[in-house]
């Protein structure tokens, strides 16, 4: 892989020639940069929305919609519930360009019902 531009700006010069001591951005940042160079990360989205799906039968899936602006097919999508419940698996996917599907999963072989909570997505475009 080869990178086209360094991943750091060069540390601020002081009056008198040499490099400041000073870090030139945040950690944050850095391992952002970083991470965008190693897997082609370019913009990270973020939403979140309060749902609630009601009763989800065995072996069964509900969903629901999110628009996040900017995302597009092929983003790669997380989402977090508030709380974690036992038999339910949340993922989301792009579907459509700003709109993101949250999708619960009902693996157990009962009905379950989770509590009403809000859902984080993050969304990150390659």
């Amino acid at each position: 892989m080869s990178i086209s531009q360094p991943l750091l700006e060069p540390l601020p010069v002081s009056t008198n020639g040499k490099p400041e001591a000073a870090w030139p951005r945040s950690w944050a940042t850095f391992f952002t940069e970083v991470w965008q160079a190693v897997f082609g990360w370019k913009k990270t989205y973020y939403g979140t929305k309060t749902h609630d799906f009601g009763s989800i039968n065995a072996q069964v899936e509900a969903t629901t919609t999110l628009t996040v602006t900017g995302v597009r097919s092929g983003d790669m999508v997380l989402v977090r519930p508030t709380t974690a419940v036992n038999g339910i698996i949340t993922d989301g996917t792009v579907t459509a360009d700003d709109t993101v599907t949250i999708r619960a999963v009902n693996y157990s072989s009962g009905a379950i019902n989770p509590a009403s909570q809000i859902y984080r997505v993050l969304v990150i475009q390659q």
